[in-house]
């Protein structure tokens, strides 16, 4: 699948989970936040293709995707960055358990 569709599929996904999809321009890296209620992924303009994807592919892998039709192809895509990110909750969740167990001895 072309970069380009891949985003497309990937930016749709966000927002039927109610996530705000916005590609601003500036100088930023882009990535996932929430004002008042609303809940954003803001893309730099300047991104490539392929760094949007990761970017959403990454912010789509820590929510709930049960109950949202995606193609085979960018189901397998965000999978990829779920197990990562669900390794990086591990190693912080680590990093706590250890600094916390340093602090009692």
């Amino acid at each position: 699948m072309k970069r380009d569709k891949l985003v497309q599929h990937l930016a749709d996904a966000a927002r039927k989970l109610g996530l705000t999809v916005r590609t601003e321009e500036g100088n930023f890296q882009g990535g996932q936040c929430q004002v008042d209620d609303e809940r954003l992924v803001i893309l730099n303009r300047r991104m490539t293709m392929d760094e949007r994807a990761e970017l959403l592919a990454a912010v789509l892998a820590t929510e709930p995707l049960d109950d949202v039709y995606l193609l085979p192809e960018v189901r397998g895509y965000i999978e990829k960055f779920a197990s990562s990110a669900s390794e990086e909750t591990d190693d912080d969740a680590h990093e706590l358990r250890s600094s916390h167990d340093q602090g009692n001895e």
